[in-house]
């Protein structure tokens, strides 16, 4: 059984996501940062602007202790940390870097020993059943690695995970619930889920969807719903 939580945050900017923040940084105090999904990256390129942005975003919060980590094959103890923040960029690219390593095992396992994880955007999509959902989202990702195992860490019981969501999308994403058999929790820029074990809490300024292929039902800022 899930000991720890999942924040997953639909992907906004520092005012649309303070809500979430805050009550992460009321949990924590020393954070693991990976911020490789980023788009415009090169990979020998420094980070530090990275870790200076994230700094300054949780700094307010009282977070002071933030070690950057951007290889995943490194050797690192987890255990020396009481929160992980996966920051947001291209889906695909996040993934692939997670699998290859099978830093997804130490995760889940940091996870189910009572660590907290803060996923944004991207970060919040892998978590889901699969990430071919974010071909749909406003700020579409493209699949240029051309990954093939889109299979996500699969959290929440097979269904996947959107976020930048728009009510706008409704009827695009019904049709992709038609088509893949897998519900949707929809996650707006604003707002965030807190997962733990079986049960959903929202928080933010709007609400969470939860899409299947004939249905849309909203949660508002601190409802609860049952991952079924």
């Amino acid at each position: 059984m899930m000991k720890g939580r999942y924040f997953l945050a639909g992907g906004g900017n520092e005012k649309q996501s303070f809500q979430v923040d805050e009550l992460f940084c009321k949990s924590v105090s020393k954070i693991l940062y990976i911020p490789i999904a980023w788009n415009n990256v090169k990979i020998n390129e420094d980070y530090k602007s990275h870790l200076e942005w994230l700094s300054t975003s949780l700094g307010k919060f009282g977070i002071n202790d933030i070690t950057l980590l951007t290889d995943l094959d490194d050797d690192v103890n987890l255990n020396d940390y009481d929160g992980i923040y996966i920051g947001g960029g291209n889906t695909f690219k996040l993934l692939n870097f997670i699998k290859k390593s099978k830093f997804n095992l130490k995760l889940i396992n940091f996870v189910n020993q009572g660590g907290l994880l803060y996923g944004g955007s991207a970060g919040a999509i892998i978590f889901g059943s699969e990430i071919d959902i974010s071909l749909l989202c406003v700020d579409r990702d493209e699949n240029k690695i051309n990954l093939q195992d889109l299979n996500g860490l699969n959290i929440l019981k097979n269904i996947d995970v959107q976020v930048h969501f728009q009510p706008g999308q409704i009827e695009i994403h019904k049709d992709y619930v038609r088509k893949t058999k897998r519900n949707i929790i929809a996650i707006p820029e604003e707002s965030a889920i807190i997962v733990e074990n079986d049960e959903c809490l929202v928080v933010g300024l709007k609400p969470v969807y939860f899409i299947t292929e004939n249905s849309c039902i909203s949660f508002e800022n601190n409802s609860r719903f049952i991952i079924k």
